[in-house]
């Protein structure tokens, strides 16, 4: 496993086979990458995975929630 990018907006890592199967572990990978590097942790992770023959790709990012401009200002009223 080799960890390409870490950001505060995305990690991306490169896996062979059968390494990062598991997407638990894939984000405790995402987490220590953006602990090593003093990044704030994200709240939820996204995974995007790629593979080709043998090797994966893997894109994660922070989960991102969209509130509708009624729903914010109900929030803001209280």
């Amino acid at each position: 496993m080799k960890i390409h990018i870490a950001t505060s907006e995305l990690v991306v890592l490169e896996a062979k086979g059968e390494e990062l199967l598991d997407e638990k572990i894939a984000q405790v990978i995402v987490r220590s990458a953006l602990d090593s590097r003093n990044l704030a942790q994200w709240d939820s992770i996204e995974i995007e995975d790629f593979t080709y023959r043998d090797q994966r790709l893997l894109f994660a990012k922070p989960v991102k929630v969209f509130i509708p401009n009624f729903l914010a200002r109900l929030l803001e009223q209280r």
